[in-house]
């Protein structure tokens, strides 16, 4: 519900601009008037001065319009696109808490969304693990786990393995 704050915050502070600039023409209308200008010949430079201001407002309103517009959009599609990262995640390392030959193991699964959809999830898998059937094992339920919910992803390992301690 952020993407909703954010519209209405920009909206408001459009509003704000929009009647701050009529409070300034009101102002500017009620100002001591210049002397009217000398009359050039018609179609010399300078004959048609004040009507470009409001144009200039108009377009300036509306390039303002379209980049906070353009700034909510990209900002909704961060959001939305963590919180994808953060449900796979989630998933991943209940699966491998779930595994009764994994529990226990210092092993953690990171999910990273890149900002744009057509490009694959990062899926870092780091820790500790005492053998190798145990790391394949943790790549497989992680592989498992990310195809259930997605179909581009891709696993980077990082995972050491270290040997058993010895009992004495």
């Amino acid at each position: 519900m952020a993407s909703a704050q954010n519209v209405r915050a920009a909206f408001t502070m459009v509003t704000a601009l929009l009647i701050n600039g009529v409070a300034a023409a009101a102002a500017w209308a009620q100002a001591t008037p210049m002397p009217p200008p000398i009359a050039g010949a018609p179609g010399a430079p300078g004959a048609d001065v004040g009507s470009g201001g409001w144009a200039v407002a108009a377009v300036l309103v509306f390039g303002l319009l379209v980049v906070i517009g353009a700034l909510v959009k990209i900002y909704d599609l961060r959001g939305k696109r963590e919180m994808e990262a953060v449900h796979l995640q989630a998933q991943i390392s209940d699966a491998l808490l779930r595994d009764p030959n994994l529990f226990g193991l210092p092993v953690a699964a990171t999910a990273h969304a890149p900002l744009w959809s057509g490009t694959p999830v990062t899926i870092e898998l780091t820790g500790e693990v005492y053998d190798n059937n145990q790391r394949f094992a943790v790549e497989r339920i992680a592989r498992a786990e990310a195809m259930r919910i997605r179909s581009d992803f891709e696993i980077v390992d990082h995972l050491s393995v270290r040997a058993a301690a010895r009992v004495a």
